[in-house]
């Protein structure tokens, strides 16, 4: 083979082909919002809730936003001032869930995980159908309490209009 065709002769090229793949295979930052929650369409609740992350942590209170949009898409925000603690959106076929005060974001297609509560509190609202291992009731009172079984993540709270 000569000289100028064997790929060892290219120094640069090991070095390049790396960079190429971990480019293209590496973490990709999350996107900032799935849509803007604004315009006609959109109906907003504003309430308290109490959130659990996991069994045995403790409970947090805070502020919590639903705007829903006719067409299915839902933002939700978990707020103790001056913090934004979890923001969610769900539409149809995306998801997305931020923790801002550890920067993680997680999204994904199709059907959101299991262990993110968040993503099915407007389901649960709604009064459709939760996936195992979720329960939700509602209470006497016009409050509500959302849980995951299998991790002990529980989200109580109420809306008002």
């Amino acid at each position: 083979m000569p000289k100028s065709q064997d790929p060892l002769s290219r120094p640069w090229l090991p070095s390049a082909t790396l960079a190429i793949l971990l480019l293209a295979a590496g973490c990709r930052t999350a996107p900032q919002s799935l849509f803007t929650a604004s315009g006609p369409g959109w109906r907003v609740e504003q309430g308290q809730a109490l959130w659990r992350p996991r069994q045995g942590m403790p409970e947090l209170a805070g502020e919590l936003v639903v705007a829903t949009h006719e067409d299915g898409r839902c933002l939700i925000q978990f707020s103790k001032d001056p913090l934004t603690l979890v923001s969610a959106q769900t539409t149809g076929t995306n998801w997305l869930i931020q923790f801002p005060p550890r920067e993680m974001s997680f999204t994904g297609h199709r059907h959101p995980p299991v262990r993110f509560a968040w993503l099915f509190l407007h389901t649960a609202l709604s009064g459709a159908p939760l996936p195992a291992p979720f329960r939700f009731e509602r209470k006497p009172d016009g409050g509500w309490r959302l849980e995951n079984t299998r991790s002990g993540e529980t989200i109580e709270g109420f809306l008002a209009p």
